[in-house]
């Protein structure tokens, strides 16, 4: 007792002992809370895709920082959300259209951010539609057409199933074609005429 009278106002004992606090401190952080992984893996989309140039973006700016990311390409949305409910993908994130993950499915998916809004287009021939005067006001309308719904994976063809159920169309009332974005340009533009 007699020691510790002594040197609790001695300043190299004080000293020493706030610095092997910190250090415990230190150590005992660096193993509970882990530093950042540096290497990453994204699923992204389509190669030709909005979401894998986003990527490549992100990439680049990642590896300023010496942080490695990977990038798996997919058929997007649907095949992101199975990816990241497979503990066992690898993928640590992934591009995900909004409004499309069923939460009760997808219990622990969390957002981190809003990249960017994604309208829903509707292309069509005025043509197509003779009696309406060439105008698609409803999508019930579709019935009896040939419509591309958006590719197997992605979250078009999840959100355009939701909206044609919605307005009353089941896939057995459209001709529905599961092409990619830009087979679907493709066709559209030979049949133009």
């Amino acid at each position: 007792m007699d020691f510790i009278r002594k040197n609790i106002y001695n300043p190299i004992a004080f000293g020493v002992a706030f610095l092997v606090l910190v250090a415990t401190l230190f150590a005992t952080l660096w193993v509970l809370v882990p530093p950042p992984p540096r290497s990453i893996e994204l699923a992204t989309g389509f190669p030709t895709g909005l979401y894998q140039q986003f990527g490549e973006r992100l990439q680049k700016e990642l590896a300023e920082e010496r942080i490695s990311l990977r990038l798996r390409t997919t058929g997007g949305t649907s095949d992101n959300l199975a990816l990241l409910n497979d503990p066992h993908s690898g993928v640590d994130f992934a591009m995900v259209q909004g409004g499309v993950a069923d939460l009760s499915q997808h219990p622990n998916l969390v957002s981190i951010a809003g990249l960017f809004y994604e309208p829903v287009w509707v292309w069509y021939r005025e043509a197509s539609f003779p009696n309406e005067s060439g105008r698609l006001g409803l999508l019930s309308q579709l019935k009896g057409k040939r419509v591309s719904i958006g590719n197997e994976g992605s979250g078009t063809l999840n959100l355009a199933s939701k909206l044609l159920e919605a307005s009353g169309i089941g896939m057995n009332d459209i001709h529905a074609e599961k092409l990619k974005l830009l087979e679907a340009l493709e066709k559209f533009k030979k049949r133009g005429g």
